[in-house]
Protein backbone atom coordinates (compact mmCIF):
# COMPACT_ATOMS: atom_id res chain seq x y z
CA UNK A 1 0.00 0.00 0.00
CA UNK A 2 1.29 3.27 -1.22
CA UNK A 3 2.23 5.49 1.55
CA UNK A 4 1.81 9.53 0.61
CA UNK A 5 4.79 11.44 0.88
CA UNK A 6 4.85 13.58 4.62
CA UNK A 7 6.03 16.56 6.05
CA UNK A 8 10.03 16.70 7.54
CA UNK A 9 8.71 16.86 10.80
CA UNK A 10 6.25 14.38 10.47
CA UNK A 11 8.85 11.93 9.29
CA UNK A 12 11.28 13.00 12.47
CA UNK A 13 8.31 12.27 14.45
CA UNK A 14 7.61 8.10 12.88
CA UNK A 15 11.04 7.68 13.13
CA UNK A 16 11.19 8.78 16.61
CA UNK A 17 8.47 6.10 17.35
CA UNK A 18 11.04 3.36 17.58
CA UNK A 19 11.22 3.07 21.35
CA UNK A 20 12.87 -0.31 21.40
CA UNK A 21 15.52 0.11 23.75
CA UNK A 22 18.60 -1.59 23.53
CA UNK A 23 19.94 -4.45 25.54
CA UNK A 24 22.56 -3.26 28.39
CA UNK A 25 25.67 -4.35 28.47
CA UNK A 26 28.83 -4.17 31.02
CA UNK A 27 31.74 -2.82 28.88
CA UNK A 28 35.50 -1.60 30.17
CA UNK A 29 35.91 2.32 30.56
CA UNK A 30 37.59 2.16 27.11
CA UNK A 31 35.70 0.22 25.49
CA UNK A 32 32.27 2.06 26.39
CA UNK A 33 33.68 4.89 24.99
CA UNK A 34 30.92 6.38 22.19
CA UNK A 35 28.42 4.58 23.83
CA UNK A 36 25.69 6.13 25.89
CA UNK A 37 25.11 5.10 29.96
CA UNK A 38 22.56 2.59 30.84
CA UNK A 39 22.76 3.24 34.78
CA UNK A 40 23.69 6.57 36.61
CA UNK A 41 27.30 6.80 37.14
CA UNK A 42 28.49 6.44 41.07
CA UNK A 43 31.77 7.02 42.70
CA UNK A 44 33.33 3.56 44.34
CA UNK A 45 35.64 5.73 46.51
CA UNK A 46 36.10 8.87 47.33
CA UNK A 47 37.93 11.04 44.67
CA UNK A 48 40.52 11.91 45.05
CA UNK A 49 40.82 8.43 47.01
CA UNK A 50 44.00 10.26 49.77
CA UNK A 51 45.19 13.41 49.99
CA UNK A 52 47.18 14.90 47.37
CA UNK A 53 49.63 17.65 46.63
CA UNK A 54 48.58 20.88 44.67
CA UNK A 55 52.09 21.76 43.93
CA UNK A 56 55.20 20.69 43.05
CA UNK A 57 57.59 21.51 46.37
CA UNK A 58 57.36 20.56 49.78
CA UNK A 59 55.53 18.62 52.62
CA UNK A 60 55.61 19.89 56.10
CA UNK A 61 54.30 19.02 59.32
CA UNK A 62 53.91 21.65 61.31
CA UNK A 63 54.93 25.12 61.53
CA UNK A 64 58.27 26.03 60.44
CA UNK A 65 61.85 26.22 59.97
CA UNK A 66 61.32 22.61 59.13
CA UNK A 67 64.16 20.30 58.92
CA UNK A 68 64.37 18.01 55.73
CA UNK A 69 64.20 14.30 56.42
CA UNK A 70 65.47 11.79 53.79
CA UNK A 71 62.46 10.98 51.56
CA UNK A 72 61.22 7.43 51.14
CA UNK A 73 58.73 6.84 48.77
CA UNK A 74 56.78 4.48 51.17
CA UNK A 75 57.05 7.09 53.62
CA UNK A 76 55.70 10.15 51.68
CA UNK A 77 53.04 8.30 48.95
CA UNK A 78 51.34 6.21 51.39
CA UNK A 79 48.95 3.69 50.13
CA UNK A 80 45.61 3.37 51.97
CA UNK A 81 46.58 1.37 54.40
CA UNK A 82 48.03 4.34 55.85
CA UNK A 83 45.26 6.30 55.62
CA UNK A 84 43.36 3.56 57.74
CA UNK A 85 45.75 3.66 60.46
CA UNK A 86 46.10 6.65 62.20
CA UNK A 87 48.93 5.34 64.16
CA UNK A 88 51.14 6.07 61.51
CA UNK A 89 52.82 9.75 61.95
CA UNK A 90 55.07 9.40 58.98
CA UNK A 91 55.91 13.26 58.71
CA UNK A 92 56.40 14.48 62.29
CA UNK A 93 56.30 17.81 63.70
CA UNK A 94 58.93 20.70 62.03
CA UNK A 95 59.88 17.77 59.32
CA UNK A 96 59.66 18.52 55.47
CA UNK A 97 60.19 16.39 52.87
CA UNK A 98 59.97 16.54 48.63
CA UNK A 99 56.14 16.54 47.12
CA UNK A 100 55.37 16.11 43.44
CA UNK A 101 52.49 17.74 41.82
CA UNK A 102 49.30 15.17 42.48
CA UNK A 103 51.31 12.96 44.13
CA UNK A 104 49.72 11.00 47.56
CA UNK A 105 50.29 12.35 50.81
CA UNK A 106 51.54 10.40 53.78
CA UNK A 107 50.25 10.86 57.35
CA UNK A 108 51.13 13.81 59.15
CA UNK A 109 51.48 16.01 56.31
CA UNK A 110 49.68 19.29 57.11
CA UNK A 111 50.24 21.39 54.27
CA UNK A 112 52.33 22.18 50.99
CA UNK A 113 54.29 24.56 49.87
CA UNK A 114 55.54 25.27 46.26
CA UNK A 115 59.32 25.38 45.73
CA UNK A 116 58.78 28.98 44.53
CA UNK A 117 58.00 30.12 48.22
CA UNK A 118 61.20 27.86 50.16
CA UNK A 119 64.69 28.37 50.11
CA UNK A 120 66.43 25.53 51.35
CA UNK A 121 69.41 26.39 53.82
CA UNK A 122 71.86 23.50 54.85
CA UNK A 123 69.00 20.92 56.08
CA UNK A 124 66.74 23.40 56.44
CA UNK A 125 63.53 24.56 54.38
CA UNK A 126 62.69 28.39 55.65
CA UNK A 127 60.25 30.77 53.51
CA UNK A 128 61.68 32.71 51.23
CA UNK A 129 61.96 36.46 51.39
CA UNK A 130 59.23 38.34 50.22
CA UNK A 131 56.55 35.29 50.67
CA UNK A 132 52.99 36.45 51.44
CA UNK A 133 52.88 34.66 54.55
CA UNK A 134 55.85 36.60 56.53
CA UNK A 135 55.95 34.09 59.78
CA UNK A 136 56.80 30.26 59.42
CA UNK A 137 53.34 29.39 60.69
CA UNK A 138 51.43 28.07 57.67
CA UNK A 139 47.25 27.43 58.13
CA UNK A 140 46.71 23.51 57.73
CA UNK A 141 46.02 22.06 54.62
CA UNK A 142 47.49 24.92 52.50
CA UNK A 143 48.59 23.44 49.13
CA UNK A 144 46.43 20.09 49.69
CA UNK A 145 43.69 18.51 47.55
CA UNK A 146 41.84 16.78 50.11
CA UNK A 147 40.73 13.38 50.10
CA UNK A 148 37.11 13.44 48.60
CA UNK A 149 37.11 16.78 47.69
CA UNK A 150 35.25 16.25 44.61
CA UNK A 151 33.00 13.85 45.44
CA UNK A 152 32.35 11.12 47.83
CA UNK A 153 31.64 7.26 48.20
CA UNK A 154 28.43 6.77 46.55
CA UNK A 155 28.11 10.52 44.97
CA UNK A 156 26.23 9.61 41.82
CA UNK A 157 28.56 11.39 38.73
CA UNK A 158 26.52 11.27 35.64
CA UNK A 159 23.26 10.39 34.94
CA UNK A 160 22.31 7.44 32.65
CA UNK A 161 21.61 8.65 29.12
CA UNK A 162 24.83 10.27 29.40
CA UNK A 163 27.49 9.96 26.30
CA UNK A 164 30.30 8.14 27.32
CA UNK A 165 33.47 10.15 25.94
CA UNK A 166 37.28 9.38 26.85
CA UNK A 167 36.41 11.89 29.89
CA UNK A 168 33.99 10.00 30.86
CA UNK A 169 35.86 7.42 30.75
CA UNK A 170 39.04 8.59 32.25
CA UNK A 171 36.08 9.70 35.50
CA UNK A 172 34.75 6.34 35.70
CA UNK A 173 37.99 4.65 35.85
CA UNK A 174 39.00 7.25 38.62
CA UNK A 175 35.94 6.45 40.51
CA UNK A 176 37.13 3.10 41.01
CA UNK A 177 35.05 1.17 38.16
CA UNK A 178 36.46 -1.70 36.06
CA UNK A 179 33.31 -2.24 34.10
CA UNK A 180 30.47 0.07 33.86
CA UNK A 181 26.52 -0.47 32.41
CA UNK A 182 25.74 1.33 28.97
CA UNK A 183 23.76 0.52 26.03
CA UNK A 184 26.10 -0.02 22.95
CA UNK A 185 26.17 2.19 20.00
CA UNK A 186 23.85 0.71 17.50
CA UNK A 187 24.47 -1.63 14.60
CA UNK A 188 24.20 -0.22 11.10
CA UNK A 189 24.25 -3.07 8.16
CA UNK A 190 25.00 -1.05 5.17
CA UNK A 191 23.52 -2.55 2.24
CA UNK A 192 24.60 -0.60 -1.29
CA UNK A 193 22.24 -1.23 -4.59
CA UNK A 194 23.62 -1.75 -8.46
CA UNK A 195 27.04 -1.10 -10.16
CA UNK A 196 26.18 2.24 -12.09
CA UNK A 197 29.03 3.70 -10.28
CA UNK A 198 32.86 4.10 -10.33
CA UNK A 199 34.67 3.14 -6.95
CA UNK A 200 37.92 4.33 -7.84
CA UNK A 201 39.49 6.36 -10.17
CA UNK A 202 38.30 9.43 -12.60
CA UNK A 203 34.49 9.65 -13.09
CA UNK A 204 34.89 8.11 -16.97
CA UNK A 205 32.21 6.57 -19.71
CA UNK A 206 29.08 8.85 -18.18
CA UNK A 207 29.55 6.79 -15.08
CA UNK A 208 30.16 9.29 -11.90
CA UNK A 209 32.56 8.56 -8.72
CA UNK A 210 30.65 6.73 -5.94
CA UNK A 211 31.07 9.84 -3.11
CA UNK A 212 28.28 8.29 -0.74
CA UNK A 213 30.26 4.83 0.43
CA UNK A 214 33.19 7.18 1.62
CA UNK A 215 31.16 9.57 3.65
CA UNK A 216 28.13 7.06 5.28
CA UNK A 217 30.54 5.01 8.09
CA UNK A 218 32.15 8.30 9.51
CA UNK A 219 28.55 10.27 9.21
CA UNK A 220 27.17 7.43 10.92
CA UNK A 221 30.15 7.26 13.37
CA UNK A 222 29.39 10.54 14.24
CA UNK A 223 25.33 9.98 15.02
CA UNK A 224 26.86 7.29 17.39
CA UNK A 225 26.12 3.86 15.38
CA UNK A 226 28.82 1.53 14.44
CA UNK A 227 28.70 1.44 10.26
CA UNK A 228 29.30 -2.35 9.54
CA UNK A 229 31.53 -3.01 6.08
CA UNK A 230 29.08 -2.07 3.43
CA UNK A 231 27.90 -5.14 1.59
CA UNK A 232 27.10 -4.71 -2.13
CA UNK A 233 24.35 -6.15 -4.50
CA UNK A 234 24.03 -6.09 -7.82
CA UNK A 235 22.14 -9.27 -9.57
CA UNK A 236 18.82 -8.24 -8.81
CA UNK A 237 15.82 -8.40 -5.80
CA UNK A 238 16.32 -11.75 -4.65
CA UNK A 239 19.66 -11.23 -3.27
CA UNK A 240 18.73 -7.70 -2.73
CA UNK A 241 16.29 -9.34 -0.06
CA UNK A 242 18.80 -12.01 0.85
CA UNK A 243 21.68 -9.38 2.11
CA UNK A 244 18.66 -7.78 4.11
CA UNK A 245 18.05 -10.84 6.10
CA UNK A 246 21.86 -11.72 6.09
CA UNK A 247 22.97 -8.37 7.75
CA UNK A 248 23.08 -8.81 11.89
CA UNK A 249 22.20 -5.16 12.70
CA UNK A 250 20.24 -2.78 14.73
CA UNK A 251 19.04 -0.51 11.97
CA UNK A 252 19.28 -1.43 7.83
CA UNK A 253 20.64 1.36 5.61
CA UNK A 254 20.14 1.05 1.80
CA UNK A 255 21.55 2.75 -0.81
CA UNK A 256 22.29 3.31 -4.44
CA UNK A 257 21.51 4.97 -8.22
CA UNK A 258 17.96 4.57 -8.95
CA UNK A 259 17.83 2.17 -6.54
CA UNK A 260 14.55 3.62 -4.68
CA UNK A 261 12.13 1.26 -6.68
CA UNK A 262 14.25 -2.17 -5.85
CA UNK A 263 13.85 -1.06 -2.37
CA UNK A 264 9.89 -0.50 -2.66
CA UNK A 265 9.41 -3.85 -4.46
CA UNK A 266 11.38 -5.80 -2.29
CA UNK A 267 10.01 -4.30 0.93
CA UNK A 268 6.48 -5.27 -0.58
CA UNK A 269 7.56 -8.86 -1.13
CA UNK A 270 9.04 -8.60 2.42
CA UNK A 271 5.70 -7.71 4.23
CA UNK A 272 7.40 -4.75 5.76
CA UNK A 273 5.56 -2.01 7.31
CA UNK A 274 6.66 1.71 5.20
CA UNK A 275 6.04 4.50 7.67
CA UNK A 276 7.73 7.09 5.63
CA UNK A 277 7.78 7.28 1.53
CA UNK A 278 8.86 10.47 0.41
CA UNK A 279 9.05 13.77 2.59
CA UNK A 280 8.14 17.41 1.53
CA UNK A 281 11.97 18.66 1.78
CA UNK A 282 15.30 18.84 -0.32
CA UNK A 283 17.92 17.54 -0.80
CA UNK A 284 16.16 13.92 0.78
CA UNK A 285 13.07 14.15 -0.86
CA UNK A 286 13.27 10.17 -2.08
CA UNK A 287 13.72 9.27 1.82
CA UNK A 288 12.07 5.76 2.70
CA UNK A 289 11.69 4.22 6.17
CA UNK A 290 10.12 1.06 6.79
CA UNK A 291 9.69 -1.42 9.57
CA UNK A 292 10.79 -4.86 8.68
CA UNK A 293 8.97 -8.11 10.05
CA UNK A 294 11.43 -8.80 12.80
CA UNK A 295 11.33 -4.92 14.20
CA UNK A 296 14.40 -3.41 12.81
CA UNK A 297 14.11 -0.16 10.81
CA UNK A 298 15.21 0.36 7.70
CA UNK A 299 16.03 3.44 5.95
CA UNK A 300 16.79 4.08 1.88
CA UNK A 301 18.68 7.69 1.52
CA UNK A 302 18.82 7.80 -2.47
CA UNK A 303 23.09 8.40 -4.03
CA UNK A 304 23.54 11.64 -3.76
CA UNK A 305 25.52 13.01 -0.60
CA UNK A 306 23.20 15.49 -0.06
CA UNK A 307 20.24 13.48 -0.12
CA UNK A 308 21.91 10.58 2.26
CA UNK A 309 23.21 13.19 4.62
CA UNK A 310 19.30 14.30 4.94
CA UNK A 311 18.13 10.59 5.15
CA UNK A 312 20.42 10.31 7.69
CA UNK A 313 20.31 13.31 10.04
CA UNK A 314 16.00 13.06 9.41
CA UNK A 315 15.56 9.46 10.41
CA UNK A 316 18.65 7.55 11.16
CA UNK A 317 19.38 10.47 14.28
CA UNK A 318 16.14 9.93 16.06
CA UNK A 319 15.95 6.01 15.40
CA UNK A 320 19.55 6.29 17.61
CA UNK A 321 18.39 8.47 19.91
CA UNK A 322 14.84 5.96 20.49
CA UNK A 323 17.86 2.60 21.03
CA UNK A 324 19.69 4.34 22.89
CA UNK A 325 17.29 7.01 25.28
CA UNK A 326 19.81 9.99 24.64
CA UNK A 327 18.73 13.24 23.67
CA UNK A 328 18.05 13.91 20.29
CA UNK A 329 20.39 16.19 18.83
CA UNK A 330 18.26 18.67 16.90
CA UNK A 331 18.26 22.15 18.30
CA UNK A 332 17.02 25.93 17.43
CA UNK A 333 19.23 28.95 16.30
CA UNK A 334 18.10 32.36 14.72
CA UNK A 335 18.78 32.42 11.12
CA UNK A 336 21.68 35.45 10.52
CA UNK A 337 19.80 37.38 7.79
CA UNK A 338 16.60 36.04 5.78
CA UNK A 339 16.48 33.19 3.47
CA UNK A 340 14.32 32.49 0.76
CA UNK A 341 12.53 28.95 0.90
CA UNK A 342 10.45 26.56 -1.48
CA UNK A 343 6.93 27.40 -1.42
CA UNK A 344 5.64 23.25 -1.08
CA UNK A 345 8.73 21.81 1.05
CA UNK A 346 11.09 22.54 3.84
CA UNK A 347 14.81 23.07 2.63
CA UNK A 348 17.69 21.32 4.60
CA UNK A 349 20.42 23.96 4.11
CA UNK A 350 24.26 23.87 5.06
CA UNK A 351 25.16 26.58 7.66
CA UNK A 352 27.99 28.36 9.66
CA UNK A 353 27.23 29.06 13.66
CA UNK A 354 28.06 32.78 14.10
CA UNK A 355 28.34 35.73 16.43
CA UNK A 356 29.88 35.92 19.86
CA UNK A 357 28.13 32.82 20.88
CA UNK A 358 27.40 31.00 18.26
CA UNK A 359 24.35 31.04 18.86
CA UNK A 360 22.87 32.14 15.52
CA UNK A 361 23.77 30.82 11.74
CA UNK A 362 24.63 31.74 8.47
CA UNK A 363 23.95 30.01 5.05
CA UNK A 364 27.79 28.39 3.48
CA UNK A 365 28.52 30.14 0.33
CA UNK A 366 29.08 29.28 -2.64
CA UNK A 367 27.39 25.76 -2.53
CA UNK A 368 29.32 24.39 -4.85
CA UNK A 369 29.28 21.19 -7.15
CA UNK A 370 26.19 18.70 -5.59
CA UNK A 371 26.73 21.54 -2.75
CA UNK A 372 30.05 19.25 -1.36
CA UNK A 373 31.90 22.25 -0.74
CA UNK A 374 29.19 23.64 1.41
CA UNK A 375 28.92 20.92 3.21
CA UNK A 376 32.13 20.48 3.92
CA UNK A 377 32.46 23.89 5.62
CA UNK A 378 28.91 23.35 7.16
CA UNK A 379 28.62 22.92 11.28
CA UNK A 380 25.07 22.11 10.85
CA UNK A 381 21.94 22.04 8.55
CA UNK A 382 19.26 24.13 8.99
CA UNK A 383 15.73 23.40 8.67
CA UNK A 384 14.28 26.37 6.49
CA UNK A 385 10.12 25.99 6.84
CA UNK A 386 7.97 26.29 3.74
CA UNK A 387 8.27 29.56 2.36
CA UNK A 388 11.64 30.85 3.67
CA UNK A 389 12.95 31.96 6.73
CA UNK A 390 13.52 35.87 8.14
CA UNK A 391 16.56 37.58 9.76
CA UNK A 392 16.33 36.55 13.77
CA UNK A 393 13.91 34.00 13.33
CA UNK A 394 14.53 30.69 15.13
CA UNK A 395 14.75 27.23 12.34
CA UNK A 396 15.51 23.90 13.09
CA UNK A 397 18.94 23.08 13.54
CA UNK A 398 20.49 19.19 13.08
CA UNK A 399 24.61 19.36 14.07
CA UNK A 400 26.47 17.94 11.37
CA UNK A 401 27.75 14.40 12.79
Amino acid sequence: MRVEPCSWDEARARAAHFRRLLEPVRATPEEAVGSVLSAPLTAQTDIPAYDTALADGWAIAGPGPWRIREARKRDLFAGLEYHEATTHHLLLDGQAAPVTHGEALGSGVTGVLASTRCVVEGDLLKLAEGSRTTHSYIEPGTGVRPRGSDAGFGTKLLDAGERVTPAVAALSASAGHDSIDIFPMPSIGLVRIGEAVLDRGIPRSGLTRDAVSPALPGWIAGLHGRCQPARWVTTGDAELIDVIDDVISDVVITAGPESGAAVRRVLGGMRADILVDGVTCQPGGSMLLAQLQDGRPLIHCGDAPADALAALLTLLSPIIAALTGITDPAGRSRMHSSVFGDRTKSTLIPVQHVGERGQDVEIVRPGGPGGLFALARATALAVVPVGGARTNEPVTILPMP
